[in-house]
């Protein structure tokens, strides 16, 4: 009777439990389901515009001859982007630039030289709020281009701007360090390229790419001579 009894409450376990942690196991599979990293959408800041403003682009180049696009090349690891990889694509959810990030990850790149992507003009070299951090924006004149005139490269998160608005920069020049925006994220470098020049400086996200180029593709497509 004993050992009746005894395997009466095994047999009772073993058919009681698997019902009680049902709900549980529901729970924690749509827990997984649900667990995909949001989209962060910085905060717009559309009174944020050029330093220089776009009616000065052509007087500028104009006395500067030298100082317009011969070709780009990429902003870190310079001209190829070695040693570095794009943690964030163009338009991967909704991202408006590239995130290029050191092999190393985390912030084994803090400090690490940004370079102009091509000759141009300083219009813009500022500290902003909401997650932005020190930015340089750079006007390129491509006169030989079939579809553009103009283009602008946007650096962001840096730790260090060393270029001011109305500087003429070399491609290849460094312009800036790798930065967190101040620990907000590890580091890393936010870059954009736009071929609507004056816009404000934007969200950096958005599902609204209109202004904005793919990065690595409009620099495959446009190298030096």
């Amino acid at each position: 009777m004993k050992h009746l009894l005894i395997l009466l409450v095994l047999l009772g376990t073993f058919l009681y439990f698997p019902l009680s942690f049902e709900p549980l196991f529901k729970s924690l599979e749509s827990k997984k389901d649900k667990d995909v990293t949001p989209i962060i959408i910085e905060q717009d800041t559309k009174d944020l515009f050029p330093t220089i403003p776009e009616s000065k682009y052509d007087s500028i180049f104009a006395a500067n001859l030298s100082f317009q696009s011969d070709g780009f090349d990429f902003p870190v690891g310079k001209p190829n982007g070695e040693n570095y990889f794009k943690a964030l694509k163009f338009g991967q959810r909704h991202h408006l630039g590239e995130d290029w990030n050191g092999l190393g990850g985390g912030n084994t790149d803090l400090g690490d030289p940004i370079y102009s992507t091509s000759d141009g003009l300083v219009v813009f070299s500022q500290k902003v709020c909401c997650g932005w951090g020190n930015i340089i924006r750079v006007v390129h004149r491509l006169p030989d281009h079939s579809k553009y005139k103009y283009v602008e490269s946007v650096y962001a998160h840096m730790h260090d701007k060393l270029v001011r608005a109305g500087d003429l920069v070399r491609r290849g020049q460094k312009i800036g360090t790798i930065g967190t925006a101040e620990g907000k994220y590890s580091a890393h470098l936010h870059f954009e390229m736009r071929d609507f020049v004056g816009m404000s400086l934007g969200p950096g996200y958005s599902r609204d790419n209109f202004g904005y180029l793919g990065p690595t593709k409009f620099i495959n497509l446009n190298r030096p001579y």
